[in-house]
C-alpha cells in the first residue's frame, strides 16, 4: 500500500524539528558572544531599576545561565525527536506498527519544547500509521475463490437437476410410445 500521506507528514515533522534544531544552535551561539552578554546585561539591569515585577536578587548572569540550560534541552528534545522521526520514516513500509508508535513518541517528546507543529504532524502519521492496514490482494483473491466455488457448485447441481429433468421426461415419452424411441 502506498503511505504517501504518512511518509510526507512524517518528513515535515522532520523538517519542523531540524529548523528548530538549527534556531536552538543560532540562539546558543549567539548567546555566548561577548557583545551579547554585555548588552544584554546593560538592559536587563535597565528593566529591574525601572520594574517592581522582576525580582532584584535576580542577575542577569542567573538568567544567562538559564536561557543557555534551555537551549541545551531544546537541542536534547529536538534531537530525539528528529531520530525517532527518522526511524519511523524508515519503518513505515516494513513495520507499519512500529513506526506509527514511534512517530506518535517523536510527537509526545516534540512537545516538550512546545514544538506545536512537529507535534501535530507526527501524531496524525502515527494515527494513520496505526489505523490504516496494508490492503492485500489475497483478501480479495479468497472472496472471488469462494464465489467460484459457490458458482461452480451451483452449476454442478443445477447441471445434476437439468439431467434429471431430461431423463425423465424422456422416460415419460418412452412410456408414452415406446416405438418413437
Amino acid at each position: 500500500m502506498k503511505r504517501t500521506i504518512e511518509y510526507t507528514l512524517l518528513i515535515i515533522g522532520a523538517v519542523f524539528s531540524l529548523i528548530g534544531i538549527v534556531f536552538a544552535f543560532v540562539i546558543k551561539f549567539v548567546s555566548k558572544t561577548p557583545e551579547f552578554k554585555s548588552e544584554f546585561k546593560t538592559s536587563f539591569n535597565e528593566e529591574i531599576q525601572g520594574t517592581q515585577d522582576i525580582p532584584s536578587s535576580l542577575s542577569a548572569d542567573q538568567v544567562l545561565n538559564s536561557f543557555a540550560g534551555f537551549t541545551n534541552y531544546a537541542l536534547v528534545i529536538l534531537v530525539i525527536s528528529i531520530l525517532l522521526t527518522i526511524v519511523a520514516i524508515i519503518f513505515v513500509k516494513k513495520q507499519r506498527i512500529l513506526s506509527g508508535v514511534l512517530a506518535i513518541v517523536a510527537g509526545l517528546v516534540s512537545i516538550l519544547i512546545m514544538n506545536f507543529i512537529s507535534f501535530l504532524l507526527l501524531i496524525v502519521a502515527g494515527i494513520m500509521l496505526l489505523v490504516r492496514k496494508n490492503k492485500t490482494n489475497n483478501q480479495f483473491e479468497d472472496v472471488n475463490f469462494q464465489n467460484d466455488l459457490n458458482n461452480n457448485q451451483n452449476n454442478f447441481e443445477s447441471n445434476e437437476k437439468q439431467v434429471n429433468n431430461l431423463d425423465e421426461t424422456d422416460k415419460k415419452k418412452k412410456d408414452d410410445d415406446p416405438y418413437i424411441y
